[in-house]
């Protein structure tokens, strides 16, 4: 069975973009997610953040979705399948 991959791109408001980052990467973890790339760039308006992430069944990725919007500091996210 091949994993389902998509990548979430968002920014991190910029006044704790550290703190905000590690706490989505602790959703992520606790999701069990294989985190199959990160990338952060800093720009004027906080921290970019581009995250690939897989599973086996495309719930979890739903779900880590749905926590990263309810995140403080996280602005809206973009979706797209890998």
């Amino acid at each position: 069975m091949k994993p389902t991959e998509k990548s979430y791109r968002f920014c991190l408001e910029p006044d704790a973009p550290i703190a905000t980052l590690e706490q989505v990467l602790a959703i992520v973890r606790r999701l069990d997610l294989d985190l199959q790339a990160l990338r952060t760039t800093a720009t004027p308006g906080g921290v970019e953040v581009l995250l690939r992430l897989a599973s086996m069944e495309p719930e979890p990725l739903t779900l880590c979705r749905m926590r990263l919007h309810n995140l403080v500091g996280v602005l809206p996210i973009r979706e797209s399948q890998v």
